[in-house]
């Protein structure tokens, strides 16, 4: 009799124990998978954070939390993952009741891009480990992996020459707000210059001066088509990595600089472009818009560009090209633009074992060793 009472009361815990974990024990659990920074440069650490909140009395003894990470962050950690087209892990914890768990798994960005982490997939067991419990949990996190950034002094040797151009060209107008000074009036300035403060203050007709602005804009227009079936990915890779330094660059000179590519957005999957900023900030729009483009239009999608540039005839444009392709149907539109009076630079990726053939006195090669791709 003890025995048979002894089977019941175990199967009454038993069943007891499980309806009770089929009902309670996704409540007040709270499960999130973030990434630590919203942006890194390309071979820069950062970290995911892992927090697993019970706010209940119910423990969860084993629980498992899956969900997939980029495949081009190389993660301290390797126990627990699989890879495949994606870096998936699969953590355990055990949770006991009102338990918080935060746990960083470090990784290094290797791949520049545009990178989330949608959600996660919960499991959970029974109080005996018998009776499986699974949850999806809808958690989005994203993080820009921005381009690698070649070095200033390369960069330099090529576009001093641009910077000098632009002086050059520097508009004789002048602009009413930098103010330079003031200084006594004659003849060859207009009456609309006086400072009458100033004027009643010396008791002599007394004018503004102003600087010279220099209106001057980059535009920097980037190809992504290599005409070229050998690793063309990787000199894509060098392009945008490229663009990006240029960008950098003129911003620094306090120039006004704006990109556009027949890139395509990975998110939108249409191409776009930054409009025209000069600040430091600008260059993080910059560099999401690098960082999120995957696939392009085409030559053909480059061309309209080219061609919407040449009737759009900006004032006071410099254009800075990047493009491993430079056959004559692109320079053609190059020399047409050069003889309309517009700063035209070219800057041609090209794999070492292929060569560069300068065609133009405008174009500027950059060599990519593909051993090292």
């Amino acid at each position: 009799m003890k025995l048979v009472v002894a089977i019941f009361i175990a199967i009454f815990i038993y069943v007891f124990q499980k309806t009770l974990y089929g009902k309670l024990w996704d409540r007040n659990l709270i499960v999130s998978v973030d990434f630590h920074d919203t942006y890194l440069n390309k071979g820069e650490s950062s970290y995911i954070t892992e927090v697993i909140n019970n706010a209940k009395f119910l423990p969860l003894s084993i629980l498992h939390v899956k969900f997939a990470a980029p495949i081009s962050f190389s993660f301290e950690d390797k126990d627990n993952a699989a890879l495949s087209d994606s870096y998936y892990r699969n953590d355990v914890f055990s949770v006991m009741s009102n338990m918080k768990i935060t746990r960083r798994l470090y990784f290094t960005a290797g791949k520049r891009g545009y990178y989330t982490i949608d959600g996660a997939n919960v499991i959970s067991k029974d109080f005996f480990l018998t009776k499986n419990f699974a949850k999806n949990i809808e958690h989005k996190s994203d993080i820009y992996v921005f381009p690698e950034k070649y070095d200033n002094k390369i960069i330099d040797s090529v576009f001093s020459m641009v910077i000098g151009d632009i002086e050059n060209q520097r508009s004789l107008i002048e602009d009413p707000f930098t103010f330079r000074g003031i200084r006594e009036y004659d003849s060859s300035y207009n009456m609309r210059r006086i400072n009458w403060k100033a004027t009643a203050k010396a008791d002599k007709l007394m004018v503004n001066l102003y600087n010279h602005t220099s209106l001057q804009n980059i535009r920097v227009l980037l190809n992504l088509d290599t005409n070229n079936m050998i690793k063309a990915e990787y000199i894509d890779e060098v392009s945008i990595s490229l663009a990006s330094t240029v960008c950098k660059y003129f911003l620094t000179k306090n120039l006004n600089v704006a990109i556009t590519s027949n890139g395509t957005d990975v998110v939108t999957k249409n191409t776009g472009e930054v409009e025209s900023g000069s600040s430091l900030k600008h260059m993080l729009s910059i560099d999401k818009y690098l960082s999120r483009l995957n696939g392009q239009s085409g030559i053909e999608g480059f061309m309209e560009i080219v061609d919407s540039e040449i009737a759009l005839q900006r004032d006071n444009t410099t254009y800075i090209f990047i493009s491993p392709y430079y056959k004559e149907d692109l320079l053609e539109k190059l020399d047409y633009m050069e003889k309309k009076g517009l700063g035209v630079y070219m800057l041609v990726p090209y794999y070492n074992v292929h060569g560069f053939d300068k065609l133009r006195s405008y174009m500027h090669g950059w060599e990519v060793n593909i051993y090292e791709t």
